[in-house]
């Protein structure tokens, strides 16, 4: 079977598959590192949360007047 480019395009056909191989990959996990990385600040927000309502209940709890 004869190649329409040869030797050389069937090389530079190779390059450039690898190329858009490489880039997509690296765009994968690109994306995946932004995803933990979002995680991770959502997470520490809401264990920030958390511990600003445990602070803040204790002291308001006893401070607030009974309605019953």
């Amino acid at each position: 079977m004869r190649v329409p480019f040869g030797k050389k395009g069937l090389m530079a056909a190779g390059a450039i598959t690898g190329g858009i191989f490489f880039w997509r990959v690296r765009a994968r996990r690109r994306e995946e590192a932004e995803a933990r990385e979002w995680e991770a600040e959502i997470a520490g927000a809401v264990d920030e949360g958390r511990a600003a309502t445990a602070a803040g209940s204790g002291s308001e709890a006893s401070s607030e007047p009974s309605t019953a």
